[in-house]
């Protein structure tokens, strides 16, 4: 029952319009360009991206490096030499030249197990940005529930503005009918030309909130801020939310506590990576070398090598000031502050949903009964505007029931928006915003 009451909400004020269907933007489609369009959506896109590309082998340290070298020297140099034969040798303007090139391969096998850990801490890189990738999601959706709603939200105070207007115009008729047969003063005339004047402040006014509320929303979708288009003219819940549930699926479901979860698993990594700088290590290495020299100097002239050599080579480090030691320590309290930071974020959590449950109820029963109040306050308010223009009431009378109506429908509208927030943030808490 309460799911027709907030389909019907604003047939109620009497300016339910027939869109243009081409003109028509749904929440949906608002959603769907968001998450394809959004700024920060595609940022943190690019963010995961760059997370993709940094995890493979080379970075974790498990790749062997291959480089080639090649070098080339030039010399032109005055010689004189004296060799133990006895023989003096003098030169000038002696030529040299020599040339080299190698291919070398170097292979850490055994770092302590520090490529492990760091092949495993990009892993778990990736999938964090996976999850902040999906918490972003979920905040541009909310924010585009929110602005969206609101656009329908101030639309609809219009219109309840502009149904409010009619009626003060047509106070100001029957004032002015009485005044002129001389049946009432020309304090009333005043009086209902005062809140004509102020209905129409307040249209004004609402069109300017209007205004504000249809730029965020084209910024959210970035679209540009002149954009016009028009939205559905009602709110509609159908989500039915148990509290208990509720608590199940954060755990299990909501981006903030998977991903302080998440940051934890990569806290303890760089816990073993620390480690590993107290055991030794072991790399591999070989190369393929070729060099070359020619001199018009000397007793070699020509020399020329080239082959395969290759070695191990092995270290370890004993002490180094207990560095390693404090890193460890220090790691160690990176991570447990990590898990004090997730239990907080649980119990951070816990009170939003609980918080947005409770507003979901109780703004449940307040459009229950301003639905009511509602349709009660514009009975009266016909009655009393017929009392008006009979003779039977004064103009105070049919101010008051007017101003019962306006507040009546503003608190409908606000309770209605607000209960479409709660459920957005409950739908964000469970992880169920964005699939």
């Amino acid at each position: 029952m309460f799911k027709k009451y907030i389909i019907l909400s604003f047939i109620l004020t009497g300016f339910s319009d027939l869109f243009v269907a081409q003109d028509l933007l749904t929440v949906e489609d608002a959603i769907k360009i968001g998450l394809e369009k959004n700024y920060s959506v595609l940022m943190v896109k690019n963010q995961q991206e760059i997370a993709k590309a940094q995890n493979n082998f080379g970075n974790a340290g498990m790749s062997p490096q291959v480089s080639l070298n090649g070098n080339l020297n030039l010399a032109n140099v005055n010689s004189h030499q004296e060799f133990n034969t006895g023989v003096i040798q003098d030169r000038n303007g002696a030529q040299s030249n020599s040339t080299g090139a190698s291919a070398n391969v170097v292979w850490t096998v055994f770092d302590g197990l520090k490529m492990f850990a760091v092949k495993k801490r990009l892993n778990q890189t990736e999938q964090l940005s996976a999850l902040q990738l999906k918490q972003q999601m979920e905040n541009t959706v909310y924010e585009i529930i929110a602005a969206y709603y609101n656009v329908v939200k101030t639309n609809e105070l219009i219109k309840a503005a502009k149904q409010n207007l009619s009626i003060y115009e047509e106070r100001k008729k029957i004032a002015n009918l009485k005044f002129q047969i001389g049946s009432d003063s020309k304090v009333d005339v005043l009086l209902t030309q005062s809140d004509e004047n102020k209905a129409k402040s307040s249209i004004i006014q609402l069109e300017l909130q209007l205004l504000a509320a249809k730029t965020q929303l084209n910024n959210l979708l970035n679209k540009p801020v002149d954009s016009d288009f028009k939205t559905t003219d009602s709110i509609t819940v159908n989500y039915d939310p148990n509290i208990d549930e509720l608590k199940k699926s954060v755990v299990s479901s909501n981006s903030s506590f998977l991903i302080s979860k998440q940051q934890e698993l990569i806290t303890e990594q760089t816990i073993k990576e620390a480690r590993s700088a107290n055991l030794p290590f072991v790399q591999l290495n070989a190369a393929y070398n070729f060099t070359r020299s020619q001199s018009q100097a000397g007793i070699v002239f020509l020399n020329r090598q080239m082959g395969l050599n290759g070695g191990l080579t092995a270290g370890w480090l004993l002490f180094n000031g207990n560095k390693n030691n404090r890193l460890v320590k220090e790691r160690n309290l990176l991570f447990l502050n990590q898990k004090y930071a997730t239990e907080q974020t649980h119990q951070l959590i816990d009170g939003v949903v609980y918080n947005n449950y409770k507003t979901y109820l109780l703004n449940k029963q307040i459009v229950e009964l301003e639905r009511q109040n509602l349709i009660d306050s514009k009975e009266v308010l016909n009655v009393s505007v017929e009392r008006y223009r009979i003779g039977k009431s004064n103009l105070l009378e049919t101010i008051e029931t007017q101003k019962n109506l306006e507040d009546a429908q503003v608190r409908y509208i606000e309770a209605l928006y607000a209960i479409k927030i709660a459920e957005t943030a409950l739908l964000k808490a469970n992880g169920s915003l964005v699939k």
